[in-house]
């Protein structure tokens, strides 16, 4: 998610600059023929030791290199974690609410105790919890 999202804010610097309508960053679409030069201007802009020629200069990769570079120096936080579990929380509640098979007073989100599940055998550790009352 986060890899997509500095791609996509490299081709929404460039709409900026043009000075259409300026999309969210979540609605900016970046097609197969653009993804090089905003993958390329997302390698560039990204704060990570990257390769040099023998001049210093950073060398021009193909884009599966530069693509495992960045996925290889992306950090995710444990904010980061929250936020995508908050965001997945409510599109589950949304969809619930769209089938309306369930009354929407009836469905809440409970702030989790903990990003890590409790350990359970013979259960893998990224998992799902729902609760029915």
């Amino acid at each position: 998610m986060r890899f997509d999202r500095e791609v996509r804010a490299q081709k929404l610097k460039d709409l900026v600059r043009e000075g259409g309508p300026v999309p969210s960053l979540d609605n900016v679409v970046v097609g197969a023929k653009e993804y090089p030069k905003y993958l390329k201007a997302a390698y560039r802009a990204a704060k990570f030791p990257k390769p040099r020629n023998f001049l210093g200069m950073l060398k021009d990769l193909p884009v599966p290199e530069m693509e495992k570079l960045m996925y290889a120096h992306i950090r995710v936080t444990d904010g980061d974690l929250r936020l995508l579990a908050q965001r997945r929380a409510q599109a589950v509640k949304d969809l619930l609410i769209a089938s309306k098979q369930v009354n929407p007073e009836r469905i809440f989100l409970v702030e989790p105790k903990t990003l890590a599940p409790e350990k359970k055998e013979g259960q893998p550790e990224s998992r799902v919890v729902f609760a029915l009352k």
